[in-house]
């Protein structure tokens, strides 16, 4: 499944193609939206895009200049855009920024349409030609970086890392990460393969990890006992840079963790679709000075992913501060059954849902939730009711709709707000389409009926 971020500064035009993308079924899309760049930006931070669609001409900042921070964040991602105007400056500008289209508003939806399924297809074709490399790799075998793995597991029993690095035994290794500043750790099980196919796994996730990662992380990869990958990071200060909040205390690691898990999302999906494999991953916190608390961190994190496992619960990404939070939460992991832990995540899902409906109900907030990959949340919750996630969304903001009008005085643009409309006109359609009245006719039923 594809992530879709549509960006206008306009919302007729944002939640009118939203709801187009919605009612055609020929597309399998994740549809974000976004009103201004700003607003797209802090979108492209927090999760992986794949298709961008946005207005050229918008107050603060273009859509021409809204594209150099997107593909800094998402490389791979398409663009195409839109605008009221067919100059010939923006049509030479736009193919400068390597967009896939350029499309006049005028031209209608259907140009969109096909433009998206084009982005798709390209798509597509570069995960087959990637997938096509990797298997090519697989048939080699790579010898194991003992030095370096060996290094890393001392690193994460707690010894010293600036220590460790000053013995002669490891003085060629190059290590890239400096003791000395801001670094943090990544860990990955992986689920799915016979143990005769393990190596070769193991392999492909340290290269796919590879490949999606930025040239502004240093890395360290390594393969520890049990075939537990561990990766050492260091993000470069100006990326850092980029995730300072607004606030002049604030740490910019939440936010970045954030994009990581985006990473992670990539390295995951590729995983499955070319080895059938689940991977599951932990963060850790940033180390810092506290490389001290590195084994602590590492076993919180085996610990989680290990019991979600035995719990029949795959591509988990979950960081350390959410992992103690889930061991307090959860009254003893170690003793749950699997059908215990299917309902807890079930009712967790839907409690927030139920909870956010004037909120952000997106796949990947929920996905943060429950600590699930995104697109394996909506297939696990399929699996397990029944029922498409988005339904059982939009059940609940017709619940909610329906008794706010039965038991509220509110208008109809306070109720539409209330299960996250950002129109009256949006949720009118809405509700019309899943009743077939419009939400004033059935006010005035049942006011009657009173």
């Amino acid at each position: 499944m594809y992530r879709l971020l549509i960006v206008d500064d306009e919302p007729v035009i944002v939640n009118g193609l939203i709801q187009l993308f919605q009612e055609n079924t020929e597309f399998e899309l994740d549809v974000c939206k976004a009103y201004s760049a700003a607003e797209a930006l802090k979108t492209a931070k927090k999760m992986k895009l794949d298709i961008l669609v946005s207005d050229i001409r918008m107050p603060q900042k273009s859509g021409l200049q809204l594209v150099d921070d997107i593909v800094y964040y998402w490389p791979h991602c398409r663009i195409i855009f839109l605008t009221g105007y067919s100059e010939f400056d923006y049509v030479q500008e736009a193919l400068r920024k390597r967009a896939d289209n350029y499309i006049l508003k005028t031209e209608g939806i259907e140009p969109i349409f096909r433009a998206v399924k084009d982005a798709c297809l390209k798509l597509d074709e570069e995960n087959r030609r990637r997938i096509q490399e990797e298997k090519a790799k697989m048939h080699f075998q790579i010898a194991a970086p003992v030095l370096r793995n060996e290094l890393v597991g001392r690193i994460l029993r707690g010894e010293t890392a600036s220590v460790l690095l000053s013995e002669p035994r490891y003085e060629e290794l190059n290590f890239r990460i400096n003791a000395t500043e801001p670094a943090f750790f990544v860990m990955g099980t992986v689920d799915g393969p016979e143990d005769a196919n393990r190596k070769e796994a193991i392999v492909s996730v340290q290269r796919a990890f590879g490949n999606y990662l930025p040239e502004s992380i240093a890395c360290e990869p390594s393969v520890i006992e049990e075939g537990i990958l561990v990766w050492l990071l260091q993000p470069r200060e100006e990326l850092l840079a980029r995730f300072l909040p607004p606030e002049p205390e604030g740490s910019c690691w939440r936010g970045f963790t954030a994009y990581m898990k985006g990473i992670l999302e990539l390295v995951q999906n590729e995983c499955e679709s070319l080895l059938g494999a689940s991977v599951s991953f932990g963060i850790s916190g940033e180390l810092g000075e506290s490389w001290t608390t590195i084994l602590n961190q590492y076993e919180t994190l085996l610990g989680v992913l290990k019991s979600r496992a035995s719990l029949g619960q795959n591509m988990i990404v979950i960081d350390i501060e959410n992992a103690n939070r889930h061991q307090e939460v959860l009254d003893d992991p170690e003793q749950m059954k699997q059908e215990d832990m299917k309902s807890w995540v079930i009712g967790q899902i839907q409690s927030y849902v139920q909870n956010h409906l004037a909120g952000d109900v997106s796949l990947t907030a929920i996905a943060e939730k429950v600590h699930f990959n995104p697109s394996y949340l909506s297939r696990y919750y399929k699996q397990m009711t029944g029922q498409n996630l988005l339904d059982y969304i939009q059940s609940k903001k017709l619940e909610a709709a329906v008794h706010l009008m039965m038991h509220t005085n509110l208008k109809l643009n306070e109720i539409a707000a209330r299960i996250g409309f950002d129109s009256q006109s949006y949720f009118t359609t809405f509700f019309k389409k899943k009743t077939g009245i419009s939400p004033q006719e059935y006010r005035s039923s049942t006011e009657r009926r009173g």
